[in-house]
C-alpha cells in the first residue's frame, strides 16, 4: 500500500531534480530515499525518472503523474494547515528556556495551541522523545540537526559572569574569563552544557594544578550561593534580561567565550515552518 510519506518524497525529487539534493532536503540517507522511490515505481507498474549521472528526469508516465498528484497532494497540505488551529503542540525544552523564554510564547493563539511538555537537559532526550512522538517540537542548544527531524537555527545566546557585590575587586563594567577563572566555580551538575564549557574553559586558560575549586549545585540555587559569596556563576542574556538578585552584579565577560545557539526542531517540515513564524 502507497502512503503520503512516500509521494512527498516522490515530489522533493521532481522539484530539486536529484535524489542527492532531495535526500539532504529531507534529512533521509540517499539509499533509503532511492528505496523509496523503488516502491513507488513497484506500485505504480512502471518508472518515474529517467536517472543520470548529474541527477534524474520524469518519464511521459512519470510526468502525467506528477501533474495529476500534486493539487491533490497540495489541498491535503492546505487542509492539514487549515485544521492545525485545533491541534495542540507539545514541545520539549531546557530549564533555562521553559523559565524566561517559553513564557513570551506560549500565550499565542494564532495557528495552534503550544504546550511545554517535557523539560530537560539532556538535547539527546528531546531528540528521543520527537522520534517517538511524545512531543511534537523542542528548542535544542547547540545541536543543529539530526536525521528525520527538520530544524533551524533560531538565536544565540551569551553569557554573563554572576559575581558576588562584595567582591571590590570586580567593580568594572565587564569582567575577563581568566579574572571569573580565580575564584570558586559556581556550575549546574557536570552532565549540563554549561559544566562542560566551563571545563574547556579551565582546561584553556587555567595551568595545570591550579584550578579552581567548582561545586555543582541545581540552576535555581546558584544566585543565593553568589549572593552569600561562596563563588562565581554564570547566567544566559534571556535570564539576566529579565532578574534582578540582591548581592549579585551581571557582568558582560570580554570577548565571550561563554556562548551558546539555539535550534527550533519539529517532527514535519510544516510544522517546523509554523513554529518558526512563532517563535521569531
Amino acid at each position: 500500500m502507497m502512503n503520503l510519506q512516500t509521494l512527498e518524497y516522490f515530489i522533493a525529487v521532481v522539484k530539486e531534480k536529484s535524489i542527492t539534493k532531495a535526500s539532504e532536503k529531507l534529512f533521509v540517507s540517499q539509499p533509503a530515499l532511492t528505496k523509496q522511490i523503488k516502491r513507488l515505481e513497484e506500485f505504480l507498474g512502471f518508472s518515474v525518472f529517467e536517472r543520470y549521472s548529474h541527477g534524474v528526469t520524469l518519464t511521459n508516465k512519470g510526468e502525467h503523474f506528477y501533474k495529476d498528484i500534486e493539487p491533490t497532494i497540495n489541498k491535503l497540505r492546505f487542509d492539514m494547515a487549515k485544521h492545525m488551529a485545533n491541534q495542540t503542540i507539545k514541545m520539549g525544552s531546557d530549564p533555562f528556556l521553559a523559565t524566561y523564554y517559553y513564557p513570551d510564547h506560549l500565550g499565542y493563539k494564532g495557528e495552534m495551541d503550544i504546550q511545554l511538555a517535557k523539560v530537560t537537559d539532556d538535547a539527546m532526550e528531546l531528540i528521543a522523545l520527537m522520534q517517538s512522538g511524545e512531543i511534537d517540537g523542542a528548542i535544542i542548544q547547540d545541536h543543529p540537526h539530526h536525521k528525520g527531524l527538520f530544524s533551524s537555527w533560531l538565536f544565540d545566546d551569551v553569557f554573563y559572569a554572576c559575581v558576588p557585590e562584595k567582591f571590590d575587586c570586580l567593580n568594572g563594567k565587564s569582567i575577563s574569563i581568566t579574572d571569573c577563572l580565580q575564584y570558586t566555580q559556581l556550575l549546574t551538575p557536570s552532565v549540563t552544557p554549561l559544566y562542560k564549557r566551563m571545563k574547556n574553559l579551565i582546561n584553556k586558560h587555567v595551568r595545570e594544578g591550579e584550578s579552581p575549586e567548582i561545586i555543582e549545585m541545581p540552576y535555581h540555587a546558584l544566585m543565593g550561593f553568589v549572593a552569600q559569596g561562596v563563588g562565581i556563576s554564570y547566567l544566559p542574556d534571556i535570564v539576566v534580561q529579565k532578574i534582578n538578585y540582591k548581592g549579585v552584579k551581571f557582568l558582560p565577560i570580554q570577548d565571550t567565550p561563554l556562548k551558546r545557539t539555539f535550534y527550533l526542531y519539529a517532527l514535519s517540515e510544516k510544522l517546523h515552518d509554523s513554529l518558526k513564524r512563532v517563535f521569531e
